[in-house]
């Protein structure tokens, strides 16, 4: 079960509601997160197979049509291999970019932004990995261009 002071969608990998210390608890995230947690304990005593059944069925409901990481048969992210690979290197500059500001606040799993860090961390060679640690502090936050 998730822990209390979760966001509402903040379970297991989801990043859920983006929700900041200190700023006031809205009636909105109340009823989220209460539903959330319904949520989360159905799945949770559901059968796995009806578990699964459940969110595939929900995630087809919100798909787009774009690439997805979890397509199974290899066709969506196959075409977007695809198209990256043909596509010159300021038009994945564009779509990158575009895709992680749109991706800022999407109910997004921690494992796969995790990947999606790492993917970009290995374009970095060691002298500016070293550079970036540099100047990120303690807490996490940036102090500044590299």
């Amino acid at each position: 079960m998730p822990h209390e002071t979760q966001n509402p969608g903040a379970f297991g990998d989801a990043t859920g509601a983006e929700y900041e210390a200190g700023q006031p608890v809205t009636k909105e995230y109340l009823i989220r997160k209460d539903w959330a947690n319904a949520v989360w304990f159905a799945l949770d005593h559901c059968d796995p197979e009806d578990a699964a059944h459940i969110c595939a069925t929900c995630l087809a409901d919100l798909e787009t049509g774009g690439p997805t990481l979890g397509d199974i048969f290899g066709t969506v992210m196959g075409d977007a291999v695809f198209w990256a690979d043909v596509a010159p290197a300021h038009e994945l500059a564009a779509y990158g970019l575009a895709a992680l500001d749109r991706l800022r606040g999407t109910a997004l799993g921690i494992g796969t932004r995790k990947r999606l860090f790492a993917r970009l961390w290995e374009t970095f060679d060691p002298k500016d990995r070293q550079a970036f640690l540099r100047r990120v502090d303690a807490e996490g936050k940036f102090r500044g261009a590299a």
